[in-house]
């Protein structure tokens, strides 16, 4: 029987000599993982900060939160899309293991990019990726170099998130069963944050409820259903991937 994704992180976090738990940059500290975090603390183990899809961010945000996190850990700003961070993120590991052989644990969130980082480090694609969150189902071993052995591991998410939509908004959970109603949340959310953003994005003028925006997203798209009505779950779905893709660059 395969085990669990905690029992799998929980393994290679007892057998890693060094622990990079991804965060995204757009939100670190909700994608910090504080499960993970006691689990390596606990057990003495070495941890840095990767802090993934930086570009995706403004350089005054990334520096508040590089400020915060070092506090705690190493923190390395890295971007997988534009292999930004990759010469920091190999000398300091290379540094790490100076003369001896080590394996390197990649945990954190589902879809921060786990598998991503691995692929930006080897140089070629070495671990599966998919925008679908949760698609490493267990361990995955990709041999760095000689003496570094990376290990990938598939995303958990602590048992006390409760809160849907913030899953969704950290890119946690994609496979969404009501679409058009986490987009009208989401898109309150994105709004109240800048409005005109949404506007010139999709080329549609922000009504007075979210709803009423979705719909004219929908219209814009052509998303309809048999007989003219409009679509609200498929425009739902665009307007979700968008922010999941980092297409839609407002912070929340």
């Amino acid at each position: 029987m395969a085990k669990k994704p905690w029992a799998v992180v929980n393994e290679i976090i007892r057998e890693a000599d060094l622990i990079l738990e991804v965060l995204d940059a757009r939100f670190p500290e909700e994608t910090r993982n504080s499960i993970i975090e006691g689990r390596i603390n606990n057990l003495g183990k070495s941890f840095f900060y990767i802090l993934n899809k930086s570009d995706l961010v403004e350089d005054k945000q990334i520096r508040k939160s590089i400020d915060l996190l070092k506090k705690r850990a190493q923190v390395i700003r890295f971007s997988a899309k534009e292999r930004y961070g990759k010469r920091k993120l190999l000398y300091l590991i290379n540094k790490f293991a100076r003369k001896k052989s080590i394996s390197v644990g990649v945990v954190g969130y589902p879809n921060v990019g786990k598998s991503s980082i691995i692929n930006a480090l080897k140089g070629q694609k070495s671990a599966p990726v998919s925008p679908v969150a949760g698609y490493t189902k267990g361990k995955q071993w990709i041999k760095l170099s000689g003496k570094i052995l990376l290990i990938d591991t598939p995303g958990v998410i602590p048992v006390k998130e409760k809160a849907f939509l913030k899953l969704v908004i950290k890119d946690a959970i994609t496979n969404i069963e009501d679409p058009e109603g986490i987009a009208i949340e989401l898109l309150e959310e994105l709004i109240k944050k800048d409005k005109k953003a949404i506007e010139a994005f999709y080329n549609i003028e922000v009504k007075s409820t979210a709803q009423e925006t979705l719909e004219e997203i929908a219209k814009i798209k052509r998303k309809l259903k048999k007989g003219g009505e409009l679509d609200l779950d498929a425009a739902g779905k665009i307007v979700i991937e968008n922010w999941q893709r980092g297409k839609l660059k407002i912070i929340i």
